[in-house]
């Protein structure tokens, strides 16, 4: 019997050659996929057990689909993706529009493999002859192994299809809604049984099937894609915004350098014009202005490279105008190498950083920040640290922002580590007896020998 002559066969239901428990068996396995590499809302036995009730819960639900269809079918199915979704959200630390991004990935892949796999008994393998109900799981368990170990490939080794990315009500519902959709076009014959075209299609509906549960997975892909791309546009426009104000508070520091270098030209002629002052209340006056004078050329700082003294002169000023002491223990003679750009972003944002925590510390004795450079074993040292008495979190390299709209902060990190690793550097951050330390670690080029 060929392709053709048993779709036009008259015999079981096609129900029959697409039985509940491979469904059933898909659906977790995606979910597992999905699930796995995240972070968990339980552990230990727990974790075991929510995933045995909802491998159990699936079963039982698509057992009642078995044979039945129309408003009980589409009935029946929601109640699967609905088991899907809690199974993800509940495993999961996700918020609910994550769980629901996961779920719609995970739901396309078990209908593709499911699909797939029956299309390939009963249009390949029963072409040929009868199939056994154990040979049917030899295939599911090939079509299953190469489709989940692909997807889990996809989604958790590479890094352009890994999504970190914090999601949206907007794009769950986008996901759902091509999900959703796919899976409506693909399932016409079971919510519309009777029909001209589901007559028409007969087993054909096999074939129809996995080409658009293929068709929706690869949409789902490529909206993805995109919306990370766009991201990724995104946080490079943001991080060059952010550089190019360093840069631009680079230049407007040391233009007040200059002036405030012509100020120190003149105070031999206000020390000489104040000793000259008989009114002794004009001359106490003079010498508090004198003395301010001074305060603010003890905040000016002396590292060995032009650059560098600028940008963290600038930031003494500002701490000590906030009542922050900032110590500096400085030797950047070996640090020409870097760009000015990149001086700015990792000095820049890495004090502003460390102010912007201690502008919060109510005890004033207690905001301190520290800035070390030296160089060590062929490398550049930069460290920042600031007093810190709460636990930072740090996920994938980057401080969790406690801020309400988490989409637009932490661009001064990634511009620091993309400086950094401009020049094969490496940046880390701890916390070590309420200090938290920033450190940059960048190789120092080898000068070329004469």
């Amino acid at each position: 019997m060929n392709i053709y002559e048993f779709s036009q066969t008259a015999g079981p239901p096609l129900y029959d050659f697409f039985p509940r428990l491979h469904t059933a068996i898909a659906e977790w396995l995606a979910c597992m996929v999905f699930i796995l590499p995240r972070s968990k809302r339980f552990t230990g036995w727990k974790l075991y057990a929510v995933y045995a009730v909802f491998a159990a819960l699936l079963l039982a639900t698509n057992n009642l689909n078995e044979r039945v269809e129309g408003i009980a079918w589409v009935a029946v199915m929601a109640a699967c993706l609905l088991e899907m979704y809690l199974m993800i959200w509940m495993c999961c630390m996700a918020s609910p529009w994550k769980a629901m991004y996961h779920w719609a990935h995970a739901f396309m892949t078990a209908e593709f493999a499911a699909s797939l796999e029956w299309q390939i008994n009963c249009y390949i393998i029963y072409g040929f002859r009868s199939i056994t109900f154990e040979e049917s799981f030899y295939v599911m368990g090939t079509v299953y192994l190469i489709v989940f170990v692909s997807t889990w490939l996809l989604n958790n080794r590479m890094p352009l299809l890994r999504n970190t990315l914090h999601t949206t009500r907007t794009d769950a519902a986008v996901f759902a809604v091509i999900a959703l959709t796919t899976d409506i076009i693909g399932n016409f014959k079971f919510i519309l049984p009777g029909s001209v075209i589901s007559d028409l299609t007969g087993a054909g509906i096999l074939f129809i099937r996995t080409m658009t549960d293929f068709a929706g997975l690869l949409l789902i892909y490529v909206v993805d894609l995109q919306r990370r791309a766009m991201h990724v546009r995104y946080e490079l426009n943001a991080m060059d915004n952010l550089l190019h104000r360093q840069y631009e508070q680079f230049q407007e520091a040391e233009a007040n350098n200059e002036a405030m270098h012509r100020v120190y030209h003149d105070l031999k002629h206000q020390i000489a014009f104040i000793r000259g002052e008989p009114n002794r209340e004009k001359r106490e006056a003079y010498l508090d202005e004198l003395d301010r004078t001074v305060s603010i050329h003890d905040a000016e700082t002396s590292t060995g490279n032009a650059v560098v003294d600028t940008l963290l002169t600038s930031k003494n000023l500002l701490c000590v105008d906030q009542g922050i002491t900032m110590t500096v223990f400085a030797d950047a003679h070996d640090a020409g190498f870097l760009d000015v750009m990149d001086l700015c972003s990792i000095f820049g944002n890495a004090v502003d950083n460390a102010i912007e925590y201690e502008q919060r510390v109510e005890d004033r004795s207690c905001r301190l920040i520290k800035v070390i450079v030296r160089t060590q074993n062929g490398f550049l040292l930069i460290r920042i640290q600031n007093y810190c008495n709460e636990e930072i979190p740090i996920k994938n390299g980057v401080i969790a922002t406690s801020k309400k709209d988490k989409a637009i902060h932490g661009y001064g990190i990634k511009s620091i580590r993309r400086a950094v690793e401009k020049y094969e550097g490496s940046l880390t951050m701890e916390q070590e007896n309420e200090w938290f330390i920033l450190t940059a670690l960048i190789p120092i080029p080898r000068q070329p020998a004469e």
